[in-house]
């Protein structure tokens, strides 16, 4: 799934290359990928709009329209946004059998929604309108307000595995497997400890190795795995996989003692660990 440096890199691609353009067609082959409206209801009321500014709320992008309606996307697994110039017709190992939403703009660009697994979410809503699953987010882990304290408030006390705890998107937001199993790693925390044993040494490294990380990925526009599901918006892949340290690493050893990494399941998800290091 993206996570918050893939969702950042397309935020920062699309501010680019779409914003101020008008939208003169909008064309849907999985309606049901629209959440809150008719397909008719959505195409009418994008058509004619423009994009005014691109944000970013956890894994969510939500394009503020003139009109005052706000285009939100979730990526799900496996979306892509893809922009195609004027003089494109394809995007290379992009499979256009899973085009699922075009935009087209006046000056014949076009904004792509391709997704394999087709677990994404698209919606149109006007101002003042709350979307219940952005509200109840967390934290975004890079703002400047959040604090070593509110991070240290938020997890003191909490009884389950920190690793669960850092993916609630309830407490901070945008943090996915990834990026867990790596600031773990670099804070040398066993995924498996319960929050509250944390000391408040380790909580703060903790800390910096989550905005550590996620910085550096977000310069690396994102990490792409083997599978190659995540790309920017002109179809390249993120360059973050190149120094990832542990995570994906099945058989690997520990880049800094050199023992075999343990891959262990948590929540049914990959997490992969080195014993000696992580404590």
């Amino acid at each position: 799934m993206p996570e918050l440096p893939e969702v950042e890199t397309i935020r920062r691609g699309l501010e680019k290359e779409v914003l101020h353009k008008r939208i003169i067609d909008v064309q849907i082959n999985l309606p049901r990928l629209i959440k809150n409206l008719t397909e008719n209801q959505f195409k009418t009321r994008l058509t004619g709009s423009f994009i005014k500014t691109i944000k970013r709320r956890g894994k969510y992008l939500l394009c503020l329209l003139n009109t005052k309606d706000c285009l939100i996307f979730h990526l799900g697994m496996s979306g892509l946004l893809l922009y195609l110039g004027k003089d494109m017709r394809t995007i290379p190992k992009i499979k256009e059998k899973h085009n699922h939403l075009s935009i087209s703009f006046e000056d014949a660009s076009k904004i792509i929604y391709n997704d394999v697994r087709q677990f994404g979410k698209i919606w149109l809503i006007r101002e003042g309108e709350k979307l219940p699953a952005i509200e109840s987010l967390g934290w975004e882990p890079l703002d400047d307000k959040f604090t070593f304290q509110i991070f240290f408030d938020l997890f003191r006390n909490k009884k389950g595995g920190i690793k669960s705890q850092l993916m609630n998107q309830k407490y901070i937001t945008g943090v996915g497997n990834i990026y867990a199993n790596e600031a773990l790693f670099q804070a040398g925390i066993h995924p498996q400890r319960k929050s509250d044993s944390l000391t408040d040494q380790e909580l703060q490294k903790l800390y910096f190795a989550i905005k550590d990380t996620l910085k550096r990925a977000i310069l690396c526009d994102g990490t792409t795995m083997a599978d190659e599901s995540y790309r920017n918006i002109w179809g390249k892949p993120g360059n973050f996989a190149e120094h990832i340290l542990i995570y994906g690493k099945k058989n690997g050893h520990c880049p800094i003692c050199g023992n075999p990494l343990s891959l262990i399941r948590i929540e049914n998800r990959s997490t992969f660990v080195c014993t000696a290091c992580q404590k």
